[in-house]
């Protein structure tokens, strides 16, 4: 059985627009299509055709989404500002994240502590701004971040190891908790692992710039740690984040959130439109 998910191959986009998505918001590269096979509860699969389409090669960060609480201010959108302002008071590390001179400029921080409807309305007010009859800019569905993850690599666990989480110098590849043996505990006969997430004991832990680690073979950076991503489903993110352990940062490693978390960040694709 296959469905078929978006419409039209991914065409790059002219020079002008490519400028003005790189002043707004960043760069996008191209995520070829390709296919996803969805299993039931019951063990039968479903062989999705995804087609192709643009995803921003970071994550958005903090310089982006305030530029865009700027502009809503300047339109005087009060009510839209209200639902996606950044919400600084769960921000457990660092109180100032998003505005800290340390942090917003250069180089360029995740944003987090927002909303889903808060990513959505960004993803509008870049079509807006963007003015084109072309693209559309959104979140991308749970199998388009999935597949852009893997990077072509479909029986890859992580976007760009493999199976390994470090290098052959036992270096990271990615953004995650490093725990050690005070964290591993027995309970009712088995290993488990307890992180205690007290913010002084991990001060250490924090995101790292949006552009960083080595991207994906699609161009794509930090699909795995640094921070979770929201997807077009309202309530999960992916990818897992700083203050999560190594199995936790898989590809299909699922975060659920109901509120704005430090940990949860968001990127944009561009599909386009009919």
């Amino acid at each position: 059985m296959v469905a078929v998910v978006a419409a039209a191959w991914a065409q790059k986009p002219d020079k002008k627009t490519a400028k003005l998505e790189k002043q707004l918001v960043g760069t996008f590269v191209e995520v070829p299509a390709g296919h996803y096979t969805i299993r039931n509860s019951n063990g039968d699969t479903t062989k999705v055709t995804i087609a192709g389409f643009r995803m921003l090669e970071t994550e958005v960060t903090n310089a982006s989404y305030n530029l865009f609480l700027e502009d809503l201010k300047a339109q005087g959108r009060t009510a839209d500002y209200e639902k996606a302002k950044i919400d600084t008071a769960r921000a457990i590390l660092v109180t100032h994240y998003s505005t800290h001179p340390a942090f917003p400029p250069l180089p360029p921080y995740p944003v987090t502590c927002i909303s889903h409807e808060g990513a959505m309305l960004f993803c509008r007010w870049l079509t807006e701004k963007m003015g084109d009859d072309e693209w559309k800019y959104t979140l991308p569905t749970e199998m388009q971040w999935k597949h852009a993850a893997h990077g072509g690599l479909i029986y890859n666990t992580y976007p760009i190891g493999g199976p390994y989480l470090t290098n052959g110098n036992g270096e990271p590849l990615y953004n995650f908790l490093r725990v050690g043996e005070e964290s591993i505990t027995m309970q009712d006969g088995k290993y488990v692992v307890v992180i205690n997430y007290d913010p002084f004991h991990y001060i250490d832990n924090l995101p790292d710039p949006a552009k960083s680690h080595r991207p994906n073979n699609y161009g794509l950076y930090n699909m795995s740690g640094n921070v979770a991503e929201m997807v077009y489903e309202r309530g999960i993110a992916y990818g897992g984040s700083y203050l999560d352990t190594g199995y936790d940062i898989r590809i299909d490693s699922e975060k659920p959130y109901d509120a704005p978390s430090p940990l949860i960040g968001f990127r944009v694709i561009a599909v386009k439109k009919n």
